[in-house]
């Protein structure tokens, strides 16, 4: 009884030939039988007639004559597969445009050796072409992606991808590709980010959205991918199939963007800080540490241009090792290189050790490791104004919006010079100004002095000490210099008094004293339209006012009295009773603190009296 689970025959065995003869025959579908050697042993009529023409011909002739000798071996690879294995193998061949699958089945002996095989070759062009077709459209489709198109492996393998892989990013021949890639095509810093992600995937079924960066041939250039993916299960395996869209130029022009507005927020800052401080250092300053935060420059200074010695003077400096360089200014003599600055061009030196030092001590190119440098002039109206220097310790690839920012960077250093040369010109003016104003007073002060002899160097008296008093009181020096005016023009509105009443040595009348007493009144009037001297007014006008409210012109009594005025009033009468006068001999310093103590809580603030004393004690009138 036959072995039912025998799947092979004896096709040309005894009493079998006739019966396979009449089942093959009449197929359409070119049948053969072949040794293992490939000699034929049977073929029926499709068979002959594509390859052989009769059947005679065919019979006992070696099947890979009738092929080249390529595809010969191919299919003796393919039979002796057959032999080893004893399981049928296919494969598809293309025979004058049309498109067979041949199938070679085992056949097998008695003794349980193959020594016969079947070869039956179905004509599948319609249904190959479909499948060619559809694998061609879906390869179109796949390389047409603008990006990768890739299947990733459990192991993190890429084993499936397309052109853009193969041609931007591994950079190899088709023949050259092999099997797999791995993960070395990715970005050192993504790696293991990626290497995550992908077995989150494959294991938890998680949907991949990332950015990675790919080495292009290996690096170190590099392409962003938008990939995305998720898992898909191929023979039991989970994989990972996505697609990497390539968004390198749209993160370059995001990250331009970004750093056009860091720019933009950084300049405006630095525009705070010029407009929010008369301190050029302090402005300079914030421009120097923009420079090396935003550039990453190793090092910068910033020069101001004195014309009149054609120097530059180093005012401030960032990222140097040492502070050698800062007390290093640059004096520019006739033929000396540096000249180039005042030129108003950029210079660029690559390299300093070719071609820098006549432009950078080499002192400080050796200390500092310098390797490039720039120099950007700073113009203020058409003038070189000051020098913007940066060093770098290593080549140095700068792009043109961050030059543009340097050069802002520099623009804005010398609106800072200018506002600073302007303050100082404007201080230096108003100096004058003020020197005038109080020369001009101390000028007033003399010529009242010389008008009534009696009194000359009174008013200078007068004016030191009340300034020696005020200064015990706490009173700080910007209101200091008010009163050294006010005491100055204490005297200021006896101008109105005639000469008759002024220089009278004997007593005045009742009429010459309400005269008298107008003088206040009238360096109010006199000084009052000067706005310059309106913080002095308060001594001219009130200095004989009394504690009790007894004194004028206007009565005041106490704390209404403006305190100048109330310290003056003491000093006032401590020298005129001190000195020698027309109508009296001068006291001696004991009766004078007496009679001052006397009119304490009257005449004069009694806080006043007991600061007065303690700063007079010991002296002398």
């Amino acid at each position: 009884m036959p072995d039912e689970t025998d799947n092979h025959a004896d096709f040309t065995g005894s009493g079998s030939e006739m019966s396979f003869s009449s089942l093959f025959s009449s197929l359409s579908e070119p049948v053969f039988i072949v040794d293992p050697e490939g000699i034929i042993l049977y073929a029926n009529a499709a068979f002959c007639t594509r390859f052989c023409r009769t059947q005679p011909e065919c019979t006992g002739q070696n099947y890979y004559d009738l092929l080249s000798p390529e595809l010969a071996e191919q299919r003796s690879i393919m039979v002796r597969e057959v032999l080893r294995s004893r399981n049928p193998v296919s494969w598809d061949d293309e025979w004058e445009g049309r498109i067979l699958r041949n199938t070679v089945y085992p056949a097998q002996l008695r003794q349980g050796e193959i020594s016969q095989l079947l070869v039956i070759a179905l004509d599948i062009t319609d249904i190959g072409l479909l499948v060619k077709n559809e694998k061609v459209f879906s390869k179109s489709v796949i390389n047409a992606i603008p990006g990768s198109f890739y299947v990733i492996d459990p192991g993190g393998k890429f084993t499936a991808w397309n052109n853009y892989i193969r041609d931007q990013v591994v950079g190899k021949h088709e023949s050259e590709m092999g099997d797999i890639i791995g993960m070395e095509y990715i970005h050192q810093d993504d790696r293991q980010m990626m290497t995550e992600k992908i077995r989150n995937i494959i294991e938890a079924g998680d949907e991949l959205i990332t950015e990675a960066r790919i080495l292009v041939h290996g690096g170190p250039e590099f392409r962003t991918l938008l990939m995305t993916g998720s898992r898909m299960m191929i023979n039991e395996n989970p994989y990972l199939i996505g697609v990497g869209i390539d968004i390198t130029e749209r993160k370059e022009a995001e990250e331009e963007l970004n750093r056009q507005i860091q720019h933009m927020r950084a300049l405006k800052e630095i525009d705070n800080t010029i407009r929010g401080t008369t301190d050029i250092y302090l402005s300079l300053k914030s421009i120097l540490e923009c420079t090396l935060s935003e550039l990453q420059i190793d090092a910068a200074d910033l020069f101001l241009f004195d014309s009149n010695s054609n120097t530059f003077r180093f005012v401030a400096g960032r990222g140097f090792s040492s502070t050698t360089y800062e007390r290093e200014s640059i004096q520019l003599r006739e033929g000396d290189a540096r000249g180039v600055f005042l030129e108003q061009k950029v210079l660029h030196i690559k390299n300093l050790a070719d071609g820098g030092k006549e432009y950078i001590p080499a002192s400080l190119i050796e200390s500092e490791g310098f390797v490039e440098y720039y120099a950007i002039p700073l113009i203020v109206k058409g003038y070189v104004s000051g020098l913007f220097e940066i060093f770098q310790r290593k080549p140095y690839t700068i792009k043109q919006d961050s030059l543009d920012f340097l050069h802002n960077l520099a623009g804005q250093a010398a609106m800072a010079i200018e506002d600073y040369q302007m303050i100082r010109k404007l201080h230096h003016a108003n100096q004058d100004l003020l020197l005038a104003y109080d020369a001009t007073i101390e000028g007033w002060s003399h010529a009242l002095d010389l008008r009534d002899k009696e009194t000359e160097g009174h008013t200078q008296r007068v004016t030191e000490m009340t300034v020696k008093l005020a200064r015990a009181a706490g009173i700080n020096d910007p209101e200091l210099a008010h009163i050294r005016r006010g005491a100055l023009l204490h005297d200021i509105g006896k101008m109105g008094v005639p000469d008759s009443i002024l220089l009278k040595h004997e007593g005045l009348t009742d009429q010459e004293s309400t005269v008298m007493s107008r003088h206040p009144a009238v360096a109010f009037e006199l000084l009052s339209p000067i706005a310059y001297l309106h913080p002095a007014l308060d001594i001219p006008y009130c200095h004989h006012e009394k504690w009790d409210g007894s004194g004028y012109p206007r009565g005041l009594k106490g704390e209404q009295i403006p305190y100048a005025a109330r310290l003056f009033a003491i000093v006032d009468v401590w020298d005129a009773l001190c000195s020698d006068r027309p109508y009296h001999k001068g006291w001696s310093q004991e009766k004078v603190l007496a009679h001052i103590s006397s009119l304490s809580g009257k005449h004069f603030d009694p806080k006043v009296v007991e600061l007065f004393l303690n700063l007079i004690q010991g002296s002398s009138c």
